[in-house]
């Protein structure tokens, strides 16, 4: 980011004239380095300028803000857009209720979330999804679990991500028997698991140490083409250490690593 600022004032000194656009690239790098500081300083800079900061600005300061757990500065960045005319669109509030979530501000999340009414979001899949995650992570399986079963009502389909977080949710609770249901529900819907999806029930059975689930999902993974994650792997490991899982996969299981990760493991031999 440094280069960037310099390159950003020879422009200026140059007598070039930024935009918007130019200051929201500076905007959306401090925010990723998590200089909330140096983003805000730029963001006062662009109405100084007598430039109007757009949607993009306001929805790259509010992600950065939630990132470092200003949620207070975030609402208010929220409201003082709304002042100015702005109108929050989509993304925008997948950023905000991603970021409360994240936060664990669970009667926030909920309360926006109900404000949407029949609004177009509120038909939204990736909004759910959100949703979904964020109170799973939460600890609100039963909200999660009430919204995922809701979306058929509301004449949503779920898509893989939808059902990943779902599965992860119920793995993290221990709930196996109903995760792998669910995982077993997708392909009957037309929508198979993808990799993740298979890494995250693993990872939910080699927890709880069903061994024979791992063995079965770890072959359908290979019939799949699918790779265990570093996670996983580095779970694999371990019992394999211990002496849980049985060494005769570790054939199976070398079949599932990406090369440039067989480049840095060390895997039992």
């Amino acid at each position: 980011m440094t280069k960037a600022k310099s390159i950003f004032d020879s422009l200026t000194s140059k007598g070039l004239v930024p935009n918007v656009v130019t200051y929201n690239s500076l905007v959306n790098g401090y925010c990723k380095s998590l200089k909330i500081e140096e983003a805000m300083h730029v963001f006062h800079e662009i109405t100084r300028k007598g430039l109007k900061p757009s949607i993009v600005t306001y929805n790259t300061l509010l992600q950065g803000l939630f990132r470092v757990g200003c949620c207070g500065e975030a609402r208010k960045l929220f409201d003082e857009m709304r002042s100015q005319g702005l109108i929050p669109n989509e993304c925008t509030y997948r950023i905000i209720l991603d970021g409360l979530c994240n936060n664990h501000q669970v009667e926030d999340v909920l309360s926006l979330f109900h404000l949407m009414g029949d609004s177009k979001l509120n038909s939204d899949i990736q909004v759910h999804t959100i949703l979904i995650d964020g109170m799973s992570k939460c600890g609100k399986l039963d909200i999660a679990r009430d919204l995922f079963q809701d979306l058929t009502l509301k004449g949503l389909q779920p898509n893989v991500r939808t059902y990943t977080v779902m599965v992860s949710g119920l793995c993290g609770e221990g709930l196996l028997k109903e995760a792998k249901h669910l995982f077993r529900k997708m392909d009957e819907s037309g929508c198979p698991p993808d990799g993740v999806t298979y890494n995250v029930l693993l990872q939910g059975y080699l927890k709880k140490q069903n061994y024979d689930d791992v063995e079965m999902l770890l072959e359908e993974m290979d019939g799949r083409r699918y790779s265990v994650d570093a996670s996983t792997l580095s779970m694999l490991i371990d019992e394999m250490a211990a002496g849980s899982v049985d060494r005769s996969m570790l054939k199976l299981i070398g079949k599932l690593v990406p090369k440039e990760m067989m480049d840095t493991t060390a895997v039992p031999r």
